[in-house]
């Protein structure tokens, strides 16, 4: 006996069938077609989530900036608050008398 990995048994058959597959020309054809299908849906379905995405994106973009403006608007505000209020309270604003007759005068 030999030494190897398969055993070799008496009186069996050790050839192989070779699978042919044979498409004609309508089932190439189909295939063709079914595979430019899929490759077009893949296609159409990779360009939909990125324009998907770009909206979101341009839609996010003009809410940040919208919000940005409305920040410095109410940092402004609170500024100007802040000096009314300490002017008001400024030892110079304290030693002021209120205004008694106005008079204006006529040309």
């Amino acid at each position: 006996m030999y030494p190897s990995t398969s055993r070799l048994v008496r009186n069996q058959n050790l050839t192989r069938v070779e699978a042919r597959v044979q498409a004609g020309p309508i089932s190439v054809s189909f295939m063709l077609i079914a595979l430019v299908v899929l490759l077009s849906l893949l296609y159409l379905n990779q360009v939909s989530k990125s324009s998907t995405l770009n909206y979101r994106l341009s839609t996010l973009e003009a809410k940040r900036t919208t919000l940005q403006a409305e920040k410095e608007q109410l940092r402004i505000d609170a500024a100007r608050l802040q000096s009314i209020a300490e002017a008001r309270n400024s030892q110079v604003a304290q030693a002021m008398t209120p205004v008694q007759n106005v008079s204006y005068a006529q040309r």
